[in-house]
């Protein structure tokens, strides 16, 4: 089993889950949804609520509070990157969340925890152009988020197995990768599995596996990498999670990329 996916793989994903773009009104409660060339608007009463500038989008609408109305999910795709944005008519109406997924996205809406409340699994290309290693065959990590009660935020380490690629998954690719001496995703499914254990919380015990299992010169690189992840890691939310109420999308942007 080889880490080797297409950077496009995430992103076609997360768009099977969105209804297929249209530029015919979509009527959301009150309010409706126009599509024009590189515009989507957000009315009510004849007056934009938001407007959201990008190449192409699809929408959704989709159930997370557990109360009616459903919730609205645009996806906005330029090129190969997307974001997704999530609003809300419960307590008037508002963003949700703002997942600025890059080449990732939104893979998944699935309440894992069964509160009523369904999480918001995404993809990151943090570790894109990382290392050296090839776009082709970087790793790919996901983030779960949950709903604490005022916003979504980062809820990976309280679902360690969850998430499309785990500890075990890069365990695996990584001893498949050395069997075969394929050094460039050997090193893509070790950085996999200290990143994966990094946002999962288990990152000592990632470590010791790694210097335990691995031949010495991926062992070299991933230690000489070690501070740099770390920091790609932490920074890496904070770069793609946000809301806004601003009548103009996107909001301007806080981090590079």
């Amino acid at each position: 089993m080889r880490v080797q996916i297409l950077a496009t793989a995430l992103v076609l994903s997360s768009f099977a889950l969105a209804q297929s773009t249209s530029n015919t009104p979509i009527a959301w409660g009150q309010y409706t949804i126009r599509q024009e060339p590189g515009l989507l608007r957000i009315i009510r009463s004849d007056r934009t609520q938001v407007e959201i500038k990008g190449g192409r989008f699809e929408v959704k609408q989709i159930e997370l509070t557990g109360q009616a109305p459903t919730e609205l999910w645009i996806n906005e795709v330029s090129g190969s990157h997307t974001t997704a944005y999530f609003f809300t008519q419960e307590q008037g109406f508002r963003n949700l969340l703002i997942y600025r997924g890059r080449t990732a996205g939104v893979l998944e809406v699935r309440d894992v925890d069964n509160d009523q409340r369904p999480e918001i699994i995404v993809g990151t290309d943090v570790f894109a152009d990382f290392g050296g290693l090839p776009r082709e065959v970087y790793p790919r990590l996901t983030y779960i988020l949950a709903w604490d009660g005022v916003r979504y935020v980062d809820a990976t380490a309280r679902f360690p197995t969850l998430g499309f690629r785990t500890l075990s998954y890069y365990r695996e690719a990584l001893q498949d990768a050395l069997l075969q001496k394929d050094e460039i995703n050997a090193r893509s499914a070790a950085l996999g599995y200290y990143g994966r254990g990094l946002i999962t919380g288990q990152a000592d015990e990632a470590k010791k596996w790694l210097l335990a299992n691995t031949p010495q010169a991926i062992r070299r690189w991933l230690l000489d990498l070690e501070g740099e992840a770390i920091r790609a890691i932490y920074a890496d939310l904070a770069c793609r999670l946000t809301v806004s109420y601003s009548k103009k999308l996107p909001p301007r942007p806080i981090c590079n990329g």
